[in-house]
């Protein structure tokens, strides 16, 4: 067994050491003290003169700016309340909008933005507690998306207009997309009348950020009245309740002589002024102020010289300094082979306190098989600085074996050169290390039974390793390796790929990438030259930090997301289609009422919307049963459809109305024979087939409402109101008939 000396002597010479080290001569002497001190008291016996003085002068100025304090209230309040204005209008036209879509809110905010486009950094709309819309988008993407019942700072404010219903005036706070500004919100109310088409409006506030500096601006608080410093309390609109939230001047709240409520209608402000005396109304003579700056300069002068010698000393202890700040580590200061200070973590380390002058190798902590990497007889005399350190074994506390990196580097300690050697526990990196080496087999194990195919691919293009089961085969891709991708893929795509391996090194970082691929030796599979099914994949492309095979290279590991894409291709389509006729549904009738506007815009042509309402259709149901009447919509679907034209547009509304939004028409002529080929598509009965009875045919007539883009509104929405009301006029005339909301000409 290992005997190693413990030394616990010396313990008490040890400390004395330490703290002669430690110990700083006074930095300032007692006459330096005495002539600074005298110093500081002429400066406030000059300054007290003068506060008096210039007080006097300040008290008769104040009165003339006390009006002016109340013009910069009146002004403040005209732009938040103005602002306020803009929020609860926008919140407005969110409430009769809840269909409102990105565009449709572009353009309405926009004609707020543009009157005051330094003043307004955003408009918003939130949906529950997100926001989901936001004018300008550029400069503020950060913000979409923004949880604001989460927001450390946004979040009480937010949850106030929720439960009071009322505008709120929040902040100033920084801003998501950067910079300060304030918040004004206004609720929008989600509880539509009983007879509104919409029960539920999704949008729950707007918000409009103010840029806090140019409401400031415009407040007239900046650039800071002469005369004057000002304060606003009140964040959030609290009031005198609130925090005080601008204050460049840093003046006491409760000693201001003047308070002035700023009123609007999300809230108050208290705007506390102190009047300062103008340079005018304050000024001295010129004499008074030659005598204070001699003072000053002997002052300053005087203190330079005292700073220059505080700083001698400074750098006179940063040796000493920069040790103490390494002292987190077992440490010893030696020098040869003689010790001069040991630290606390390293006698809790060895249970060992070296008195200094004592030897190093008497210590015999270091490992014996390690002491032939370090210099002979851990003499560091003549050693070099070796600041990255090699690995030991030093015994512990109880005779343990623990690694340590030891590293030495100079120093001058107290006027001669030593060395600091600080032993860093590597311990538990060693055991890990060791660890995976052992378990090379595991890992290779590991990326075998990974999902996918991994493929480590060089800078030239070429496979070197794989792993993971091919996804078009049985067995394991190994007959990709030792090939260059133009030999597994084709050339187009070999030429892109390896572009996508060139950029992943040279900017090492991981690159994403999606592709299609008939199966090849790529993945595994056998390359078929007349084409084959083409399969989706996904990547993820990783350099390799260092040389594999002694080349760079990166991991190109891939899954095939074919299924995937499959099923989003599926439900993308789903989204515009009506599931039970296959038609367009009112979703697709939004998307494409904005592109067949803007081509009849430019043919100088219109629109026809007609608006289809079946005659009698709920005795249908109500005789045969749900399943029949779905069966004669689809029915009458696909008569419509092969009655259009192919441009034209069907839609599904739900239950039994329908639309039709034409491309685009010359004349209103054109809608006539358009309502005609719809009739037409009523004359012969439809045939259906009750499960419980015989087949039964039954005859079916629309009423027929038309609206006409734009002469009917600009917008569907008003389009779709027009051609409503006259769809109504045709039933009340007896159904079975067709109105024009507008005279066709």
């Amino acid at each position: 067994m290992h005997e190693r000396t413990q030394t616990t002597e010396g313990t008490g010479s040890q400390v004395e050491h330490s703290a002669r080290v430690r110990t700083v001569e006074p930095l300032v002497s007692g006459p330096m003290v005495a002539a600074l001190t005298s110093a500081v008291l002429f400066v406030l016996l000059f300054l007290a003169i003068d506060l008096g003085w210039k007080q006097q002068l300040t008290e008769r100025y104040e009165q003339t700016v006390a009006s002016e304090a109340a013009s910069l209230r009146t002004r403040l309040e005209s732009v938040l309340n103005a602002s306020v204005h803009s929020t609860i209008g926008l919140a407005a036209y969110a409430y009769v909008h809840p269909d409102l879509t990105e565009e449709d809110f572009a353009r309405a905010a926009d004609r707020l933005y543009r009157d005051q486009p330094d003043l307004f950094r955003s408009l918003t709309l939130a949906r529950g507690e997100k926001l989901a819309l936001v004018y300008p988008r550029e400069g503020n993407e950060d913000a979409i998306g923004l949880n604001l019942a989460r927001h450390p700072e946004q979040g009480a404010s937010f949850q106030r207009v929720l439960d009071t219903r009322n505008t709120v005036v929040a902040g100033p706070w920084s801003l998501a997309q950067g910079g300060k500004g304030l918040l004004v919100r206004a609720p929008v109310f989600t509880e539509a009348p009983e007879d509104a088409p919409v029960t539920v409006n999704p949008w729950t506030l707007s918000s409009v950020a103010l840029d806090f500096d140019t409401v400031l601006e415009q407040g007239g608080l900046l650039p800071r009245p002469e005369g004057l410093q000002l304060a606003l309390r009140g964040r959030d609109g609290l009031g005198s309740s609130g925090d005080i939230f601008y204050n460049p001047d840093e003046i006491d709240p409760d000693g201001v002589p003047l308070q002035k409520t700023v009123s609007f209608a999300g809230g108050q402000w208290e705007m506390l002024i102190r009047p300062l005396p103008v340079p005018e109304a304050t000024a001295r003579p010129a004499a008074w102020w030659l005598m204070g700056l001699v003072g000053l300069l002997a002052v300053s002068g005087y203190t330079y010289r005292v700073g220059q010698g505080i700083q001698q000393r400074r750098d006179a202890l940063s040796r000493y300094q920069a040790l103490v700040n390494r002292l987190e580590d077992p440490t010893l200061v030696v020098t040869g082979q003689r010790i001069l200070w040991a630290n606390p973590a390293f006698t809790r380390l060895t249970d060992q306190a070296p008195e200094p002058g004592k030897a190093l190798v008497d210590l015999d902590f270091i490992h014996a098989d390690d002491r032939a990497r370090l210099p002979e007889r851990l003499d560091f005399s003549k050693a070099r600085e070796e600041p990255k350190g090699r690995e030991i074994r030093v015994y512990t506390r109880g005779g343990k074996e623990r690694f340590h990196l030891l590293r030495w580097v100079p120093i001058d300690w107290e006027g001669q050169r030593a060395f600091l050697l600080s032993f860093v526990d590597v311990h538990d990196n060693r055991m890990l290390f060791n660890a995976l080496s052992e378990s090379r087999d595991l890992q290779d194990a590991l990326f075998e039974a990974m999902p996918g195919d991994a493929l480590v691919i060089d800078e030239n293009g070429l496979v070197r390793r794989a792993f993971g089961e091919a996804r078009r085969g049985d067995v394991p891709a190994r007959d990709a390796v030792g090939h260059l991708l133009e030999e597994l893929l084709p050339p187009e795509v070999a030429k892109r790929f390896a572009g996508v391996v060139r950029e992943a090194l040279r900017e090492g970082t991981l690159q994403e990438i999606q592709y299609r691929l008939t199966p090849c030796g790529f993945h595994g599979g056998e390359r078929q030259e007349g084409g084959g099914e083409t399969r989706w994949y996904e990547a993820r492309v990783r350099p390799i930090d260092t040389p594999f095979e002694g080349a760079a290279a990166v991991v190109w590991h891939a899954l095939d997301v074919t299924e995937r894409k499959h099923l989003e291709e599926r439900m993308q389509a789903l989204a515009w289609e009506d599931p039970l006729t296959g038609t367009a549904n009112r979703a697709a009738l939004d998307r494409a009422f904005p592109r067949l506007a803007a081509r009849a815009d430019r043919q100088e042509a219109q629109l026809a919307l007609l608006f289809i309402d079946l005659d009698r259709f709920k005795p249908v149901n109500d005789d045969y049963g749900h399943a029949v009447g779905d069966e004669l919509l689809r029915q009458l679907a696909e008569r419509l459809t092969a009655s259009l034209r192919s441009d034209d547009l069907l839609v599904r509304l739900g239950g039994d109305e329908f639309i039709v939004l034409s491309a685009p028409l010359q004349h209103a002529g054109e809608a006539s024979i358009l309502v005609e080929r719809i009739q037409a598509a009523f004359q012969r009965p439809f045939e259906l087939h009750p499960g419980h009875m015989a087949p039964v045919e039954k005859s079916l007539s629309c009423s027929i409402g038309v609206a006409f883009y734009p002469e009917g509104g600009a917008r569907l929405a008003d389009l779709m109101m027009a051609a409503d009301h006259a769809m109504y006029r045709a039933k009340a005339a007896g159904r079975n008939d067709v109105a024009f909301a507008t005279s066709p000409h």
